[in-house]
């Protein structure tokens, strides 16, 4: 019995090797594919295809005919666990580690939740972008909000745990500033200066941020205010440029309009506008279309239109359980639902 012992051990060890080979070679050839897809600009994870991949497999094993006898719940974890591997080592070794090569890629996505709310919250939502490819946190720190009453962000203590959480995930962090102590206090956490809306013609600000950003080029998303025509839109930005920082990233979020006497969305979104910015400007112009509608259940279409139009990316709130967002709990989708505009 033991020598039977011994020969059905040598033959699994056999396997084993087997296997461990025949999954390097695989992995070898998933990396011939992304770069493939890279110099082809098309999306590089495909869920729908990985999911075809997990079904064929289970379909094969319910096969009596195959005499294959494993357990479905284990052939999803097992490809899941080879997908999710492909991921994490291509965006370790990627070969576009610097934030102007991955802001050049297209589409730009930029990601998380409206406002950072704990240490795990902000944690948990980082690892499940990173996990799919987002390479830029979006996270609120200083919030300007309508009431004095609202719940006003985690400021300084908030743009550090955006950080930890964003360079644990090899991201880079997009965060709002209001004032320029504020960006002089958090300038080494923040990669990307966001402007919001209310401040756009906040012309002091613009100055003063395009000042202390020039020596590092540090990028700019400056968002249209949501009453401001694409003239004044394009001006603003002029305070930025002119003070001597040239990356700039417009961002159009939704304009108020009379529709909102009765319109389901927050606002109308601006999607005719991304056609306007182009022939006016070579700044790079994403869209927002949590705000523009206010609505999960409209994100994945707006987003859709708004990259048919030209957009060269978006920028999408995404919460870990958006039923309990402290802010905007309506407009933001979950890190899973991502996926489908990664898709697109």
């Amino acid at each position: 019995m033991e020598q039977k012992i011994q020969e059905l051990r040598k033959q699994i060890d056999i396997i084993d090797s087997e296997l461990i080979n025949l999954i390097s070679q695989r992995k070898n050839i998933s990396s011939e594919l992304i770069k493939s897809k890279l110099l082809a600009s098309l999306p590089i994870f495909d869920k729908t295809r990985e999911n075809e991949i997990i079904n064929k497999h289970i379909t094969e094993t319910n096969n009596s005919a195959n005499n294959i006898n494993i357990n479905p719940m284990f052939i999803t974890k097992f490809f899941n666990l080879i997908f999710d591997d492909s991921k994490r080592e291509h965006y370790k070794n990627e070969n576009l580690p610097t934030i102007e090569e991955n802001i050049n890629r297209f589409p730009l996505i930029i990601a998380g939740p409206c406002v950072v709310e704990n240490k795990e919250q902000i944690n948990s939502i980082a690892a499940k972008l990173a996990n799919i490819g987002i390479k830029f946190l979006r996270g609120g720190t200083f919030k300007p909000r309508t009431s004095p009453n609202s719940f006003q962000g985690l400021e300084d203590k908030g743009v550090k745990m955006l950080f930890d959480a964003a360079k644990t995930n090899n991201m880079f962090t997009v965060t709002e500033i209001l004032e320029t102590a504020q960006l002089k206090q958090n300038i080494d956490f923040i990669d990307v200066v966001q402007i919001g809306s209310r401040n756009m013609n906040s012309f002091g600000l613009l100055k003063s941020v395009g000042k202390l950003t020039a020596s590092t080029n540090k990028f700019v998303l400056l968002k249209r205010g949501f009453a401001a025509t694409i003239n004044e839109f394009l001006l603003a930005a002029d305070y930025i440029l002119q003070a001597g920082n040239p990356n700039v990233i417009l961002c159009l979020r939704g304009i108020r309009t009379f529709e909102q006497i009765d319109s389901a969305f927050r606002f109308t979104p601006d999607l005719a506008s991304i056609l306007e910015l182009k022939e006016k400007t070579n700044l790079p112009i994403i869209f927002d279309p949590s705000h523009s509608s206010g609505s999960s259940e409209y994100i994945v279409p707006i987003s859709n239109a708004a990259l048919q139009l030209g957009a060269d990316g978006l920028i999408i709130e995404t919460h870990n359980d958006p039923a309990n967002s402290k802010v905007d709990a309506k407009q933001a989708i979950t890190p899973d639902e991502m996926l489908k505009i990664i898709n697109l």
